[in-house]
């Protein structure tokens, strides 16, 4: 019976906890999004307009202005001219110079930064540009990424409790869960890159890379999402898949973890043998003298 009361109220701890951390979380997605929104997309389109005004000053260096006239419309010259300006304009918006509004610090932009932020993505091409975005990015980051990993691991766990029945094995083993994580988080690659592929366009190999970093949370930036829905999608697939991940990693980390120690109990003995045998003036093993076998890890 005390069991069953401990156990109830450990229940009921956690479930406080955790109510207390989506609450945490919503009020910084919806303060921060209104905040970011606020401090951000200002100095965002003037970044724009600065890059547009590169832009230009780039083409009046070697345009020729003549171009526009009847005479030379049909010249090598000016055609040529003119798939030079487009290939300049995709090569400054890969580059970072981008001149095209993308929007990323709309209020649905700043609902994705935040949420790159409390998850510790950090997607390097979407970063606060004034002062007062950075103050936040550490408020915000200070308090939204304990809750928000406390969220992701019971997410997590309950995603996993759903998955596993339908696995024939019985998972009771680390290395069986090992691989049932594995297949999930395969599973979860191949779902984002279908998904991912179909709504920004990217290939499908693309959007499977993207969806790896996601889960790994590397956030090397040189893929990001534009449109409204694939944000959402990004959220939700973080939502999904982060708290997996992270059980995975720690799970092979124990795993490495215990067959290193296990290793190096052996390579211990096998310097102890060597050592036992100097000291009884057998000097070092030779070769064909077996040391103690390892038995297997």
């Amino acid at each position: 019976m005390a069991e069953e009361d401990q156990h109830r109220r450990g229940k009921k701890t956690e479930l406080s906890t955790l109510s207390w951390c989506v609450a945490t979380l919503a009020v910084i997605y919806i303060g921060g999004g209104a905040i970011f929104s606020w401090l951000e997309r200002d100095a965002e389109l003037k970044f724009y307009e600065r890059n547009r005004h590169i832009y230009q000053g780039m083409r009046d260096l070697y345009e020729f202005d003549k171009c526009g006239e009847e005479p030379f419309l049909k010249m090598d010259l000016c055609q040529k001219q003119q798939e030079f300006n487009e290939l300049l304009k995709v090569f400054l918006e890969r580059g970072g110079t981008e001149m095209k509004d993308h929007e990323k610090w709309t209020f649905s932009g700043s609902f994705f930064y935040i949420t790159t932020l409390v998850t510790t993505l950090g997607y390097g091409n979407l970063h606060p540009r004034t002062e007062g975005g950075r103050l936040c990015t550490v408020l915000f980051g200070f308090f939204g990424i304990p809750a928000m990993g406390y969220v992701l691991s019971h997410i997590g766990r309950y995603i996993i409790e759903a998955w596993t029945p339908a696995f024939p094995v019985t998972v009771d083993t680390r290395s069986k869960r090992i691989g049932v994580l594995s297949c999930l988080i395969v599973v979860l690659i191949g779902l984002g890159g279908a998904l991912f592929a179909f709504l920004e366009g990217w290939s499908f190999l693309q959007a499977s890379y993207f969806s790896a970093c996601t889960l790994m949370t590397i956030g090397f930036g040189d893929l990001l999402p534009v449109r409204t829905i694939s944000r959402v999608a990004v959220v939700v697939f973080i939502m999904m898949g982060l708290g997996v991940a992270a059980s995975l990693i720690a799970l092979m980390q124990i795993h490495v973890e215990i067959r290193g120690q296990h290793f190096a109990k052996h390579l211990d003995s096998w310097y102890s043998y060597d050592a036992v045998a100097v000291e009884n003036g057998n000097g070092p093993r030779q070769p064909g003298v077996e040391a103690p076998p390892i038995r297997p890890m």
